[in-house]
């Protein structure tokens, strides 16, 4: 038997059904990635999200392919992956959830935006670095032309993973380690902000 986990996403800006969806799937994706899950089965009662990232209906609205793209990036980052959809009838856990309350109320995440915006930065905020290829290929998904390069920077990727727009590196026997940028790790290493382990370009 395994443990049952709860977390609730509690979204503070305006959003219409479709958009909160997304939202969930992608809270429990980045929920999973953190405990370095490497294979998983998603079930929604949402059936066009479902079809979306399943690819059955086109993503017209611009806001959800904001949110398919992120969604699929994060989805790259499993070995194996698969979203189904149940009827909401059927959909016990919600049913209860919905009723009874979440039982852990630690687990809640408050998000202030949209979690596509927390991947969005702009290339005049921050000086380039070893992280910057990394960052693209998981936000992304695209791979260069070659294809012994292609191989070699999807092996590297998948020793990282993207959570709310910040990287970090997996380690099977330790807890992830989030990556700095070298003027934050020289801030780290200044004592000007809270220590962080570093994660160095292990390529």
């Amino acid at each position: 038997m395994g443990a049952t986990l709860h977390q609730a996403v509690t979204l503070q800006f305006k959003a219409t059904n479709n958009q909160a969806e997304y939202e969930a799937l992608v809270a429990g994706l980045n929920f999973a990635l953190s405990m370095t899950v490497r294979r998983i089965q998603v079930f929604s009662d949402f059936q066009l999200v479902v079809n979306q990232v399943n690819r059955t209906f086109e993503t017209k609205e611009e806001v959800l392919k904001k949110y398919l793209q992120l969604a699929k990036s994060l989805i790259s980052q499993f070995e194996d992956f698969s979203l189904t959809h149940i009827p909401q009838e059927e959909n016990q856990v919600a049913d209860w959830l919905a009723k009874e309350g979440l039982p852990d109320l630690r687990r809640t995440k408050v998000f202030e935006r949209p979690s596509f915006e927390c991947t969005e930065v702009s290339s005049e905020e921050q000086p380039p670095c070893w992280m910057d290829r990394i960052l693209d290929y998981l936000k992304t998904v695209i791979q260069p032309d070659n294809r012994q390069e292609a191989q070699k920077l999807k092996l590297v990727c998948a020793k990282y993973t993207l959570i709310h727009g910040e990287l970090y590196r997996r380690s099977y026997a330790k807890p992830l380690t989030k990556c700095l940028r070298p003027e934050e790790a020289q801030k780290v290493m200044e004592g000007s902000v809270e220590p962080t382990p570093v994660a160095e370009a292990w390529l």
